[in-house]
């Protein structure tokens, strides 16, 4: 097997470690190795021996990177991917593990149901980062019309007061709201949805360059009063 150790080692920048501890906060062992180069070598190691490199247990963030990445990507069928994908879930704290995970993780054009159907149970766990990982792993793969609606219904329905989940249900909507913009503004005005997630939504929205200044004006009308559920005019 590689010496993806010392790969990591090689290419640690300290200056780099303390802009990413900034970037997730109370995240221990960041030796800083850009993303980039985290891919890399997580590409040596699936066409090397990575069966083997998902032995180790990882000793810092960037491994913890590494480990998600071989497991979103290594040649194998869904079932095995599934099941490295549940034990991996345990080891998923902050965001940027996350995404770069949900973002890598493979997605058979014949496996898709069962997929979706098992990354849309992980709203049940009750846990930040599992919920966030249900939601941006669906808006990576499956953000489409057969899926939206089960997408916008979850983050009505489901509630957790850890920050980054909500960031990342606020980052979903507006990615569906881009796709979607009449069925994802309907789902705005739902009095069930969190009014942070909203607000933030709302926010990240008006924020981006593909939205229209008149549809920006009139989201802007549905940012809601703090601490209760009335629209503000």
């Amino acid at each position: 097997m590689i010496d993806y150790r010392r790969m990591l080692k090689e290419n640690a920048e300290p200056e780099y470690a303390a802009f990413s501890s900034k970037l997730i906060p109370g995240k221990e062992g960041i030796i800083g190795v850009r993303i980039p180069v985290i891919r890399n070598i997580a590409r040596s190691i699936v066409e090397d021996d990575w069966e083997a490199f998902l032995q180790d247990t990882p000793e810092n963030f960037e491994e913890e990177m590494l480990r998600g990445l071989v497991i979103a990507t290594a040649p194998m069928d869904t079932d095995r991917r599934i099941m490295l994908t549940e034990s991996h879930l345990d080891i998923i704290d902050n965001w940027s593990a996350c995404d770069s995970f949900c973002t890598s993780w493979k997605v058979p054009k014949k496996d898709s149901a069962r997929i979706y159907d098992y990354f849309s149970a992980l709203m049940d766990s009750g846990t930040e980062y599992r919920m966030r990982v249900s939601l941006i792993m669906r808006m990576d793969h499956f953000l489409d019309g057969d899926h939206v609606d089960g997408i916008l219904d979850d983050i009505v329905s489901y509630r957790h007061e850890g920050y980054y989940y909500k960031m990342g249900a606020a980052w979903a909507i507006s990615f569906c709201y881009i796709k979607f913009p009449k069925v994802t503004e309907e789902r705005l005005k739902d009095p069930k949805m969190d009014d942070w997630v909203c607000n933030k939504s709302i926010q990240k929205i008006r924020e981006s360059y593909r939205v229209p200044d008149v549809c920006k004006e009139r989201l802007r009308r549905l940012r809601r009063m703090h601490g209760n559920r009335t629209f503000v005019q």
